[in-house]
């Protein structure tokens, strides 16, 4: 009985340590000085501690995100990746991994962004930039790697509308089987003869719904080709006769969301480089 006794007090006391622990440093303060909104700083101390987390590695995360602040890269995108993680019950040493991982591909994507994004469009959009890097974060997680995307995106640069609906497509048609010589070919092929937005984003539509019915990459390749004007439009697989991009009823040949569910392909939240793919722990989509 005394024994039991003092395993109690000995439980209390470790349970008074950790809640003082917690409330004599200010890992909000932590998560607040590398850009982190007050809401999901404070959000985000109560999931950790909720989970386990200790504050060491609380201010661990804070130090990542620190640095990504100083680049002026969107600290956001990295906290959805640790409250993505926190939600699955990943272990805190693979959330740690897995933002070590993402802040590496964010700051690769950014480096792409400079290389072929206009200035204008990057200084005076920052809701486009921020989904652009996200939109290139997916495709290097689906192979695109940074040479791939440069041959894809050209020398020229694009709006960054224009670039994210390119990197957008070129991830879903990983997606779906198309390998990334075909992919940057096609897609390189289709920004040189100056494909519009609109068009390629119909166009994509028209390849989600091929694609859910079964169609195999090889199908949706020629499609794609001849959607995009890169062939004969009467030729096999044309998407521009009846039933094609152009000639789909109702909301098939419409405007599609800008985050178009088939890229839960390889960049989504089982892809490679995910949190439950290699080199991470268990990020998915940004």
């Amino acid at each position: 009985m005394r024994y039991a006794r003092l395993l109690l007090w000995a439980g209390l006391a470790m349970l008074a340590a950790g809640t003082a622990a917690w409330a004599s440093v200010s890992p909000a303060a932590a998560l607040r000085h590398a850009g982190v909104s007050a809401p999901k700083a404070h959000r985000l101390v109560r999931e950790a501690h909720a989970a386990g987390v200790g504050v060491a590695t609380v201010e661990r995360w804070a130090r990542r995100l620190s640095a990504l602040h100083h680049e002026r890269l969107p600290v956001s995108l990295a906290v959805d990746q640790i409250f993505e993680g926190l939600v699955k019950g990943v272990p805190a040493a693979r959330i740690t991994d897995g933002l070590r991982v993402f802040a590496r591909d964010l700051q690769g994507a950014r480096r792409t962004l400079d290389r072929h994004a206009t200035p204008a469009s990057v200084g005076h959009h920052p809701r486009a930039v921020r989904h652009a890097l996200s939109d290139l974060v997916i495709a290097r997680r689906a192979g695109l790697d940074g040479a791939a995307l440069d041959r894809l995106l050209g020398r020229r640069r694009l709006t960054v509308s224009r670039l994210s609906i390119y990197v957008q497509v070129a991830t879903d048609l990983r997606g779906w089987g198309m390998g990334r010589g075909d992919v940057v070919r096609t897609l390189g092929e289709a920004r040189r003869k100056g494909v519009s937005r609109h068009r390629l984003l119909v166009l994509d539509r028209a390849l989600a719904r091929k694609a859910a019915a079964g169609q195999g990459p090889r199908h949706l390749g020629g499609m794609l080709r001849g959607g995009l004007g890169l062939r004969s439009p009467m030729g096999p697989g044309s998407l521009s006769g009846p039933g094609g991009a152009t000639g789909m009823p109702g909301s098939g040949g419409g405007m599609m969301s800008p985050r178009p569910g088939p890229t839960i392909g390889p960049g989504g939240m089982a892809g490679p480089g995910g949190m439950a793919g290699p080199g991470g722990a268990a990020m998915g989509r940004p």
